[in-house]
């Protein structure tokens, strides 16, 4: 067989390979379909799909090695199902969707993070994640964004998707400009107001640190008891008392507290100032694509992005706490995510808030 014979046996071998993976997995959810109608006489709309052969993932950065996940591994993680109505970051309608996808979460909480031993601040709850796409674009996230929050809406890496359309369109229907299904993992976050963090063919996640001034910051001390009489907040080069004159205050009933390490906590009644408000007031011009990192006294750090305050519904609940239960907290001021599941992104006795402008991408 000549050299030309070889190759075109090889490219129809590889053609037919496709064909078939490509007609397994069609089967199996045309299986799972006719299973359902066989034993309950139902029509189902939701059924599973499979990961698709050749979608594959790496998580690195800070961790303890290098994961790498292929098709047949991210198949076997719990998925969710769910429906998008999209809209881009300038308002422009992009149409309504079913993903079948994987929670973020659900990969991260088997990731091992591991800091360098100088790390300011040895947990991974001020780290960054970011996503990026085998045409090498990028997205950010805080770790605690993808991990703290409860279930309601999770970032999900979907590895299907069909249009959602109306049963009765008045005419031909073009709002969805997405068509068929996903030809890579598709990051898909449901919780915020736009598009603008989504991005397609993900193929990398990354842990890693923030640049910020350590020096000016609290020392890690663990088990340390301490408090704050005061908070700072840190722009750039320039600090600041932290002002709350005319901010708005808030109060949250029935706070179920459960944290990841020591379980429930309490059902407790909390008190004090609008997140987004004080971030308004004290940073003229806050918006969505900064990130703000919170600092106890004795270290403790949380980061927040701004899409996750200013454009989810848990970020329009998010407060400073001044009150628990009728009483002034002892440590200090503490930062309060009250919608997460955990409450381990608490900051008690805050000593600075220091905004940050931007996440820079990975070069």
């Amino acid at each position: 067989m000549n050299n030309i014979n070889k190759k075109q046996v090889l490219i129809a071998a590889a053609v037919t390979a496709i064909i078939c993976v490509t007609a397994f997995s069609c089967y199996n959810s045309r299986k799972n379909y006719v299973q359902i109608m066989a034993v309950t006489g139902a029509t189902p709309i939701a059924v599973k799909a499979e990961v698709k052969q050749g979608m594959s993932l790496e998580v690195s950065g800070y961790t303890e090695r290098i994961y790498k996940f292929s098709a047949s591994a991210l198949n076997a993680f719990a998925p969710v199902y769910l429906r998008t109505r999209e809209v881009s970051a300038e308002g422009k309608f992009e149409g309504t969707y079913r993903y079948s996808g994987i929670p973020v979460l659900h990969i991260l909480e088997g990731v091992a993070p591991k800091k360098p031993e100088n790390a300011p601040f040895d947990r991974p709850l001020d780290m960054v994640v970011t996503f990026i796409s085998s045409e090498g674009e990028q997205s950010h996230f805080s770790f605690g964004e993808l991990t703290m929050t409860d279930d309601s809406n999770p970032v999900i890496l979907a590895y299907a998707r069909e249009e959602l359309l109306p049963s009765k369109p008045k005419e031909s229907y073009e709002w969805n400009i997405h068509k068929g299904d996903v030809n890579g993992l598709r990051l898909v976050c449901p919780a915020e107001k736009d598009s603008a963090r989504y991005l397609d063919n993900v193929v990398k996640i990354v842990l890693r640190e923030i640049e910020v001034d350590n020096s000016i910051l609290p020392v890690m001390q663990k088990g340390t008891k301490c408090s704050s009489g005061s908070v700072k907040i840190v722009d750039g080069k320039s600090a600041a008392p932290l002002n709350l004159s005319g901010v708005k205050t808030v109060t949250l009933k029935d706070w179920v507290r459960t944290g990841h390490g020591q379980g429930f906590k309490g059902i407790s009644t909390a008190k004090g100032y609008d997140l987004a408000d004080v971030l308004m007031k004290n940073f003229p011009g806050a918006a969505p694509g900064n990130y703000f990192l919170f600092v106890a006294c004795d270290g403790y750090r949380t980061l927040f992005s701004g899409r996750e305050i200013f454009t989810t519904e848990a970020g329009e609940a998010m407060m400073l706490i001044t009150d628990v239960d009728g009483k002034k907290l002892p440590t200090g001021t503490s930062m309060g995510p009250v919608k997460d599941y955990y409450v381990d992104r608490e900051t008690w006795g805050m000593t600075h808030i220091v905004k940050i402008d931007s996440i820079g991408d990975i070069k």
